[in-house]
């Protein structure tokens, strides 16, 4: 997959699972599930899909060495650093201006550092299936089958039915809600039309930039 780049979003400071993480240790550093820290497990699960030098990381400040040091084959000039917390769009602004600025012609995966996914070739083979999409200048975002009403989750809305890509069912996104009551997130679940929001993204980077100079021109002002 040509100019296939994966973005990590590693700049999270640690205030859900307090006081087991924290600003100087949050979860995506903690090794939660085995041995390794979520972030190097976020590493391991995508190796088969990107070289090291396809890997690029967004963090902070106070953890980046850290993170440096759990990932020394990927370049260091590859860890993007915030020069101070703006949370997440004007992070992930800033690493896809560098990224288009290495590569105009790169499509990005946005992916998290903190998640836990046990089918790494399947999650993998998704990945392949969102490029694909995103060659189209597609926007892909990638859902969730919804197993109970969860708060801590958002929810996407399926619309129509765009068929299949690669084996995985594909349908245009009617409508997103951020973290809701339980009452509609049991709603949402019994619908049986809703995904999770995974968080994670894949898209063209010229297509990523001008939608940010659309909705957000000051932002792109100061990545441009």
């Amino acid at each position: 997959m040509k100019s296939y780049y994966a973005l990590i979003a590693a700049g999270g400071r640690g205030t859900r699972l307090w006081p087991l993480s924290r600003a100087d240790m949050p979860k995506q550093l903690l090794p939660l599930i085995d041995d390794h820290s979520m972030f190097r497990t976020s590493i391991e699960r995508i190796r088969p899909l990107f070289a090291p030098e396809a890997i690029f990381v967004v963090t902070g400040q106070q953890i980046a060495g850290q993170l440096q040091a759990e990932a020394t084959e990927i370049p260091r000039e590859n860890f993007i650093i915030e020069p101070y917390p703006k949370n997440t769009a004007p992070a992930l602004a800033l690493a896809l201006s560098v990224i288009q600025q290495r590569d105009p012609d790169a499509t990005v995966a946005i992916l998290t550092a903190d998640h836990h996914i046990s089918q790494v070739d399947k999650f993998c083979d998704v990945l392949g299936a969102a490029w694909q999409l995103a060659q189209a200048g597609r926007i892909v975002t990638l859902g969730m089958a919804p197993s109970y009403p969860s708060t801590g989750f958002g929810y996407i809305q399926q619309g129509q039915s765009l068929g299949e890509c690669r084996g995985f069912p594909v349908y245009k996104s009617r409508r997103f809600t951020e973290k809701p009551d339980i009452v509609r997130a049991t709603h949402f679940l019994a619908a049986g039309e809703y995904s999770w929001n995974s968080g994670m993204f894949i898209w063209r980077v010229d297509r990523a930039m001008q939608d940010l100079e659309r909705h957000q021109p000051a932002m792109y002002a100061m990545c441009a």
